[in-house]
């Protein structure tokens, strides 16, 4: 059998581009593919964690979003009604958005989503008949006019004596709706009145195991496929014949069953059949290496195969169904993410998926984690690599690089992880890599060896917390890389139940006392090896909560902390253990921006927090992302499932690469990236990244020059020297919108942008090319 693996719009040769100053750059995967619909030279596909088309003519992918005109994320079934040219997306959360192919509008319905429903709410399936379209919901079905574009009707109480039943899926012919559902199977006659549950007759009545899920039409046949059963067929022209079971296939876990001209596609959990429905014979078997878990099938027009995979994806297979090609996106292996780290020296980032929940909770997930570099993705995980070249650590949930690029890996379940590559690793736990101090939390089981957060420091020395909970012994560990020994931190109080850690710019080490056990001790630890001083933090020393989610240093060598109550900073470290002079942690107070006249994020669960190149903090909370100024004064952006490509707005992670401004924020359904305003120059500035150029004139984006001094004074000027505009760079780059002090858009013409540091050294000049449109 061959194989033909086609790695579609990000080649793994070619990689990613970095998005532009502004713009977004999403980062998820499609391999989890569930619902198709053919749409002429595209194939419309929804995943688990993102929602894309295939161009059959250009053979290539697209993700879409926000920024695309979508009013929602999270697509969870699509359908397509070729009568009236509009493919219907149905997203997790019940919203709904028609795209009208003919002239490329995008219109919202969002009646279900803003309905209040007791129970769960999710549109299981779309089928379209006779211009509507019928919602498979998790309390009945919804009817969609796609003419008028409104809901027509909800059929709720349509169970055995009025009950709520969950509908799994619906077809429709000559007049008649059959939906598959927990209260079994169930038929109605469209011309009656459908909101009466004595309209509805069950056929096939509750079963154990609630096998029926699929229904489709065929050639003017409804189809019933029940799980375990077999294949049913009903003629809606002839209803006292009854169902009557098909030939060819019996004992299956349906998943869809989908008419082409070829004959019925029947999806199983295992693999697809046409039949000749006239005969009740297989005439081919879709079963390549490639299909692992389908859950919808399509024919095109053309007359290629594709399947929907929940394991690999979009698949485009051949007419004797034997060969596949495959569909995949340059993208993380998966959506799950736990942290992210961001490292400017060696121009990479990585992703760990390994968790633990918010009391600590192991969750042994063994996924591995992903690295982007060059443009490129690479999944680090048993599945693409040997036990002898990757240990398949148990929940991967934070690193650092030390100077010389090597990769630390905290496992929260064993131990800690040297990465130099493949097969170029080493793994200390109590019984890997002796002699070691880390301690599993099971006396007899080594993997509970839980380290909770790592850190590397200038001198390229490792601080390791490694949350035992033995007591009267400390967690606080340093590892010395060039010598392979470990030291262990005198024991303090709590000091075997901590969680993230942050080194100051004065020689201390800032430790967080872990959220759990209930009725702990909580807050943060400043600790000083040198002298031994020791000095905790709670509430009562200013902080909003001494329930603490990140602890950073910033630019400035202020510590910065995010709490369940919103974030705080101590702006003196050198002075942190002197109790004389009463400084305690402060709460920044917004002067400009959203929230003005308040405490930042006040009472907000903060669970992260990043700092860019000119010292800004970026804010990960429940409902979305945040910019603000160096000190927090001045809410710059709030960014949210309403305003951009996230696809959620619990925010779980955010990293600055400072070589590119990029931001990488891990959310709780996947990674996107935003192309920041803030860099920062090492060594001499080059003066020479410039970004677009040239530029047309109508261009309504930013144009970023970048490896400019560092905080530097920024002046953009004419040929002639006449000054346009002037501002300070954001570390070493700064963005300009093509507008002068007024806020007038310049003409075309080549513009000089003139830097130099604080001191007036360092300058250079760089130059932007702005043509006519």
């Amino acid at each position: 059998m061959s194989l033909a693996v086609f790695l579609l719009a990000a080649l793994t040769a070619v990689g990613q581009s970095t998005a532009g100053f502004g713009d977004w750059q999403l980062h998820l995967p499609i391999n989890r593919a569930k619902s198709l619909a053919d749409v002429g030279s595209r194939v419309y596909v929804a995943t688990e964690d993102a929602f894309f088309y295939y161009d059959k003519v250009l053979n290539t992918t697209r993700l879409l979003s926000r920024r695309d005109g979508l009013h929602d994320v999270g697509a969870s079934a699509v359908a397509y009604d070729s009568v009236s040219q509009q493919l219907v997306v149905a997203y997790r959360n019940t919203n709904l958005d028609i795209l009208r192919l003919s002239d490329g509008a995008i219109l919202n319905i969002g009646d279900i989503v803003r309905k209040e429903i007791q129970g769960t709410k999710a549109i299981n399936q779309i089928s379209i008949s006779n211009r509507t379209a019928y919602l498979a919901c998790t309390f009945g079905i919804v009817a969609v006019d796609l003419v008028k574009l409104e809901i027509r009707d909800s059929y709720t109480n349509i169970g055995p004596g009025g009950t709520v039943v969950q509908v799994y899926s619906t077809a429709a012919s000559n007049g008649v709706l059959v939906a598959a559902t927990s209260a079994g199977v169930l038929r109605a006659r469209l011309t009656d009145n459908l909101l009466d549950y004595r309209a509805w007759t069950t056929d096939f009545a509750v079963r154990p195991g609630d096998p029926f899920r699929s229904v489709g039409v065929h050639n003017g046949l409804i189809y019933l496929g029940i799980n375990g059963d077999r294949l049913y067929s009903y003629n809606p022209a002839t209803p006292t014949a009854g169902w009557r079971g098909v030939a060819g296939l019996t004992g299956l876990e349906f998943r869809q069953l989908t008419s082409s001209r070829a004959g019925l596609l029947v999806t199983d959990n295992q693999k697809v059949s046409l039949l000749n429905t006239g005969t009740g014979v297989v005439t081919t078997t879709f079963r390549p290496a490639l299909v692992r878990d389908p859950r919808a099938t399509l024919r095109a027009k053309d007359g290629s195969y594709y399947v929907a995979d929940i394991v690999n994806g979009l698949l485009k297979v051949t007419a004797d169904g034997q060969q596949a090609e495959q569909f995949i996106t340059n993208a993380p292996g998966s959506a799950k993410s736990f942290s992210i780290l961001a490292d400017a020296r060696t121009n990479t980032v990585d992703v760990f998926s390994g968790a633990y929940g918010d009391r600590y909770l192991q969750e042994r997930a063994q996924v591995g984690f992903y690295e982007y570099a060059q443009g490129q993705w690479t999944t680090i995980s048993s599945a693409t690599l040997p036990s002898a070249q990757y240990p398949n650590l148990l929940d991967p949930v934070r690193g650092t690089r030390t100077p010389d690029g090597t990769l630390y890996v905290a496992s929260y379940g064993n131990g800690v992880m040297e990465w130099k590559g493949p097969g170029n690793f080493r793994l200390f736990n109590p019984v890997s890599g002796l002699p070691n101090p880390l301690r599993s939390a099971n006396a007899t089981d080594v993997t509970y060896t839980r380290i909770t957060d790592i850190t590397a420091d200038a001198a390229g020395k490792v601080w390791v917390v490694n949350r035992h909970q033995v007591a009267g012994t400390s967690g606080l560990f340093v590892f010395d890389p060039a010598t392979t020994t470990w030291t262990t931190t005198p024991y303090f109080a709590g000091s075997e139940n901590l969680e993230r850690i942050a080194l100051d710019q004065v020689g201390g080490v800032w430790v967080s006392r872990a959220r759990a056990p209930v009725g702990g001790t909580y807050g943060l630890v400043a600790y000083n090896p040198e002298s031994g001083s020791l000095r905790s933090f709670t509430d009562s020393d200013g902080l909003p909560s001494s329930f603490i989610y990140d602890i950073v240093t910033d630019r400035q060598g202020e510590i910065w902390v995010a709490t369940d109550k919103g974030p705080a900073v101590f702006n003196d470290p050198a002075s942190a253990f002197d109790s004389s002079n009463g400084l305690s942690f402060q709460l920044p107070f917004v002067r400009r921006g959203e929230g003005s006249g308040f405490v930042a994020l006040r009472d907000e669960a903060v669970r992260c927090i990043a700092v860019d190149g000119g010292n800004r903090k970026w804010f990960g909370t429940d409902r979305g992302l945040w910019l603000f100024n160096e000190d927090a004064t001045d809410a710059i952006e709030h960014f949210t499932t309403d305003n951009s490509p996230l696809p959620s707005n619990r925010i779980v992670d955010v990293a600055v690469n400072d070589k590119t401004g990029e931001v990488f924020v891990a959310t709780d359904a996947g990674v996107v990236a935003y192309r920041g305003s803030a860099t920062v120059t090492e060594g001499k500035p080059e003066c020479a990244k410039v970004s677009p150029n040239p530029v047309r004139t109508n261009f309504t984006g930013q144009v970023g020059v970048s490896g400019l001094a560092n905080n530097g004074l920024v002046k953009i000027t004419d040929v002639t020297g006449k000054l346009v505009y002037q501002t300070r760079a954001n570390g070493g780059t700064v963005v300009w919108n093509l507008t002068d002090y007024n806020g007038r858009k310049v003409q075309s013409g080549v513009y000089l942008v003139l830097s130099s540091d604080a001191e007036g050294k360092n300058g250079c000049i760089s130059k932007i090319a702005v043509v006519e449109k």
